[in-house]
């Protein structure tokens, strides 16, 4: 009797020892996930807010995510990543990942079908969804996450330097010319007055569309007609050319990318560039820089105001894809960062211009980081827009910013190259329309050209007015 009892105590022993690893004692398997940014410039928030939920409701619901940041290369590694199932569960909703349509590529899902879609989307106001923001063909894909907009940054030290009062940045190409030939004059080759990322073709739809349309001219998309719009650009290339003529650009413009851009500038030897709203972040937190540097409006032609620039509306911090064997809980995180509290400590850190106007009142401080107020204060400077709705558009490999460097290196004409390419993205445009029995094949959305035409758009106050026709999807 005694040797039984030893031996039930002996396997009752190695039971226990068995199963406490299993999770008897209470703890749940984890699931770990792995998620990529793009965002450099909030990368540090992001991972103390990765941690956070690893801490908290990762914890209670076995839950870990890992950060990793990948640059602009991003594409490339998402490819071959996808190709060997080995893609992140989530990723940053903006990262280029060389998808022309990443939800029929299965490399982002919506959100209706997962578990409490429908409660969690009444959380919401209404005015949240707006399609080829929030939603593609009618299903939720985001909330409307951020803005941006665009600005002249320039170093305040240069200017002093040159005897100009850093507190009257220029209004006009012309004071823009003078300023940026006294630095490079002056500062004898230790600095120059003016950069441009030519390397870069992602910023067709960004920078000099929104200078441009600071001019009072359509660039990149013409709401009024309901057409892509290349020649508004010509005025914002021109001057650039007109400076690099002058040598008063940064060296190398046609290979020069937008990282090399502002590296460059946080060492000082820039004192003008176009900047965007996520450049506050990157000079406060990734190049951190000693220079004295400030935000102002942007330059128009001859000073004056002719239109306002289009601040581009972002859905979504994170997407879902759908590769990922654990959607749900991906989706978990993908809740609470959408939390009105968790987008109140990006507004906290100033790495976020949050449409809905309720974020700040959660916050329990002001953003504190430079150049923030000047870009998120200044709204009123702007008119909110985003895409034209066209799914499973692919853009042509030429662009504005192809035009301006093969201008720049082999002194193509500018006016005629720009009427071209708008003319080639314009009959792609046309034949996109026509192609409905193709797409009605393919079982694709039957696009109908009045829903990215806006009649009443005001450029002067901004005001989009109503497409002559809402885009509806059946969803079937």
């Amino acid at each position: 009797m005694a040797k039984r009892i030893k031996q039930y105590r002996f396997y009752l022993i190695l039971l226990i020892l068995i199963l406490i690893p299993l999770g008897v004692s209470g703890a749940r398997p984890v699931v770990k996930l792995e998620l990529w940014t793009h965002q450099r410039h909030m990368a540090d928030l992001t991972k103390i807010l990765v941690k956070e939920f690893n801490n908290t409701v990762g914890q209670e619901q076995g839950i870990s995510i890992a950060v990793r940041i990948v640059g602009d290369d991003s594409s490339e590694l998402f490819q071959e990543a996808q190709l060997k199932r080995r893609g992140p569960d989530l990723f940053s909703t903006n990262l280029n990942t060389g998808y022309a349509d990443p939800y029929r590529s299965g490399v982002k899902i919506w959100f209706d079908d997962l578990p409490g879609f429908l409660e969690w989307k009444k959380s919401w106001p209404s005015w949240y969804w707006i399609e080829g923001v929030t939603t593609y063909q009618g299903k939720v894909v985001a909330i409307p996450a951020e803005v941006i907009n665009s600005r002249l940054i320039y170093n305040r030290d240069l200017f002093r330097k040159i005897g100009r009062d850093p507190d009257q940045p220029p209004r006009s190409y012309q004071e823009v010319k003078q300023i940026a030939a006294a630095v490079t004059r002056e500062l004898k080759g230790k600095a120059f007055g003016f950069a441009y990322c030519g390397a870069e073709s992602w910023p067709v739809e960004w920078m000099p569309s929104q200078w441009a349309e600071a001019n009072g001219e359509a660039a990149y998309w013409d709401w009024q007609k309901g057409r892509w719009a290349m020649k508004g650009y010509y005025r914002v290339f021109k001057l650039l050319l007109e400076m690099e003529q002058e040598g008063s650009m940064f060296p190398g413009t046609a290979y020069l990318t937008n990282e090399a851009l502002r590296s460059q500038f946080a060492e000082g030897r820039i004192a003008m560039f176009m900047g965007e709203f996520w450049d506050v972040g990157v000079l406060n937190s990734q190049f951190t820089t000693k220079v004295d540097w400030g935000v102002a409006p942007i330059p128009t032609f001859d000073g004056k105001f002719h239109g306002k620039s289009r601040a581009m509306l972002l859905g979504g911090f994170w997407s879902i894809n759908g590769q990922s064997r654990y959607k749900n809980q991906a989706w978990e995180f993908v809740k609470w960062f959408s939390s009105y509290q968790v987008r109140a400590r990006l507004y906290e850190h100033g790495k976020s211009i949050d449409p809905d106007p309720l974020v700040a009142k959660y916050a329990t401080r002001k953003p504190a980081m430079r150049g923030y107020q000047e870009f998120a204060a200044t709204l009123d400077q702007d008119y909110l827009a985003s895409y034209p709705v066209l799914p499973g558009w692919t853009a042509p490999f030429a662009s504005p910013c192809t035009v301006y460097r093969l201008v720049l290196t082999q002194h193509w004409d500018l006016q005629e190259e720009l009427n071209k390419l708008e003319d080639k993205w314009n009959n792609l445009l046309e034949n996109y329309y026509r192609s409905a029995s193709e797409r009605r094949r393919k079982n694709e959305p039957l696009v109908q050209r009045e829903w990215n035409i806006y009649p009443q758009f005001d450029r002067r106050s901004g005001d989009l007015g109503e497409p002559l026709l809402k885009p509806v999807f059946s969803n079937k």
